[in-house]
């Protein structure tokens, strides 16, 4: 393989901006490995306690927070001895508050819980994370100034397909259908334990595997594998396979009628639409804990994908309509990998073989040009292009994350709101499972006289309301300062934003993918229900794969990493917009923004919350 650097002088800058993405996920790893390392210490209640034999109520793997409810990991909880018996805890926290009324905690842990409430940040973490987050805003704005050595190491690329192995595996019909075999497989699955399985959450891999392990896990795959997910993704397959009654190779002869999509829609307002419809099914119906309402929004869209894969033209819905595509798509502009042509190795190509196809492939189903392509956003990574290019010109390319975020592209509406829905929604998911939104929801109700869902729908519009509208007042406050254009402000700012959108949604779904998703390997065994013991796991204990408290340090650590970010694309931003004049004038209200976004994360954060799923 070979390491292109721009320049021999920046060549080190250019390798760090390459490896910092794998860094941080070392360290995330290593944090994690540190806390499973952990032995808890163990109080008594009282001096008596000592002289007593505990009970071989910790001998087991994992056991249960009598405070909080939550599964813990029995060999690195906190625990106390009282009456005998062992008590294992989430946190040091938990501990303490049952040191103060042992007796009735002692009583409440032999009843069985098919939910819990993780306790937030502790006080003292937040306040230095937000002390921390104010003076990285506003004691280094020159220091994140633009230099040429800086543009240079964002334009280093590390070409894995220079590895001849990895592009004829890429360049092969079997690939991706091998892996899409897999997850259509498990699709089904879920789709028959969702429909036929037992209806208890716990006991149905349905709504586990969906929610909590593929909706999380997404979001944390986008980070090193950008667009990965649609090479595999199982609609787009069974789609694809119903359509051309054939498994790979071009489209031939199909069934679909290959209509061009209307041109009123080519947009992906469709795609948010579609998001905000099922944020709100999720969050108002409670479909998490449904397996069968799992199951039907499954095939909804599945429907969707099949529907448009016989009206219209090549992946038409992926481009334009899919919520999960157009998600991954947007926070793909953040991802260290990319497809991309090799532009001197397409000069004088005459065929466009990428664009209209050949007898190895078909032409880029979401209507790219490979050779101009510059973003992420509408790739799919079909690898058809590596199929169809007569000269190899395409390459898979590891790069610095946000490459993508500072390219001096043309900014699009719909991108931009869609970037500010996604910053208020994760945001809006966080709240939903607080106490604080279970007392608005309840004043709402009482005050309005409106039903459960007339007060959720109510909430819910203006919670997601409020934070664009916070943007959009600074925006206008930044274009009079700087006399520059409202609209080239608001949107191009819109995309700076990404990065705490982004990072707080994978600390958000750390709690459910670090804390539940290990169940899922008990589920396996029997993803019905049923009784069933397949894989011999069924009766496994499985507990969370860390505390409570190095849970903490790594949402702290990704809503540090996801401000730094923004901060960064923000003074690009403005220097690009002023061209050196009154740069601070266009950042100072952006920063404000930045601040009380990234403030809100912890708060968000420091808040208990309702796990919903964790009956699974």
């Amino acid at each position: 393989m070979t390491l292109e650097l721009p320049k021999k002088k920046t060549g080190w800058m250019g390798l760090a901006a390459l490896l910092l993405p794998y860094a941080l996920g070392l360290l995330v790893m290593g944090l994690i490995g540190h806390d499973r390392g952990r032995a808890g210490s163990t109080v008594y209640v009282d001096a008596n306690e000592m002289a007593r034999t505990a009970t071989a109520s910790g001998a087991a793997a994992g056991a249960v927070d009598p405070v909080c409810g939550m599964s813990v990991r029995a060999s690195g909880a906190e625990k106390a001895v009282y009456d005998g018996h062992l008590f294992h805890f989430c946190s040091t926290y938990c501990r303490t508050a049952f040191l103060t009324k042992p007796a009735d905690y002692a009583k409440v842990s032999m009843t069985p819980r098919l939910s819990h409430t993780m306790r937030g940040l502790p006080t003292r973490l937040y306040q230095w994370a937000l002390v921390l987050i104010l003076i990285l805003s506003f004691g280094v704005i020159e220091l994140l100034a633009e230099s040429g050595a800086e543009r240079s190491s964002m334009a280093a690329r590390w070409n894995l397909t220079a590895w001849s192995p990895l592009r004829r595996v890429l360049a092969s019909n079997l690939f991706p259908f091998l892996p899409r075999v897999v997850t259509s497989v498990l699709f089904l699955v879920v789709i028959a334990a969702g429909l036929f399985g037992n209806q208890s959450p716990a006991m149905n891999i349905a709504p586990l595997l969906t929610w909590t392990v593929w909706w999380t896990g997404l979001i944390f795959a986008v980070l090193y594998l950008g667009k990965g997910w649609c090479m595999i993704c199982p609609w787009d397959a069974l789609a694809g396979w119903a359509e051309r009654l054939k498994f790979w190779g071009p489209r031939g002869e199909s069934l679909g009628l290959n209509l061009p999509w209307p041109k009123s829609l080519r947009s992906i307002w469709p795609a948010v639409g579609l998001f905000l419809a099922l944020t709100w099914v999720e969050l108002g119906m409670g479909i998490t804990l449904i397996p069968r309402a799992t199951a039907w929004v499954a095939l909804g869209m599945l429907a969707m994908a099949v529907t448009s894969a016989f009206l219209f033209e090549r992946k038409s819905f992926c481009r334009y309509a899919c919520l999960v595509g157009r998600v991954s798509g947007l926070y793909a502009l953040f991802s260290s990998v990319e497809i991309r042509a090799t532009p001197s190795a397409c000069t004088g190509c005459g065929t466009l073989d990428c664009w209209k196809g050949n007898a190895l492939g078909d032409g880029c189903p979401t209507f790219e040009y490979p050779r101009a392509m510059k973003l992420n956003t509408y790739c799919t990574m079909c690898t058809e292009c590596f199929k169809t290019c007569p000269s190899g010109s395409m390459s898979l390319n590891l790069r610095p994350w946000a490459s993508d975020l500072v390219v001096e592209g043309k900014p699009r509406m719909d991108e931009a709101a869609l970037a500010l829905v996604l910053l208020s929604m994760t945001a809006f998911h966080g709240l939903t499972m607080t106490p604080t939104w279970v007392a608005l929801l309840e004043a709402t109700k009482a005050t309005t006289g409106l039903s459960f869902t007339g007060a959720f729908t109510i909430l819910m519009s203006a919670f997601l309301l409020f934070p664009v509208l916070i943007y959009a007042a600074l925006a206008a406050v930044s274009a009079a300062w700087a006399r520059v254009e409202y609209r080239d402000i608001a949107l191009r700012f819109a995309y700076a934003l990404l990065p705490i959108a982004l990072f707080y949604h994978l600390a958000h779904n750390a709690e459910h993918f670090l804390m539940e998703g290990p169940k899922v390997l008990a589920l396996m065994s029997d993803p019905f229900g049923r009784g069933w013991n397949v894989f011999g796991t069924a009766r496994w204990t499985m507990t969370p794969l860390v505390s409570l408290e190095g849970l903490w340090r790594i949402q702290v650590l990704f809503v540090l990493v996801g401000h730094l970010y923004s901060l960064w694309i923000t003074a690009r931003t403005a220097r690009r917009l002023t061209a050196g004049r009154s740069v601070l004038a266009v950042q100072i209200p952006m920063l404000i923004a930045m601040v009380a976004f990234s403030w809100g994360s912890l708060w968000l954060l420091k808040q208990p919350m309702e796990m919903r799923i964790s009956g699974m």
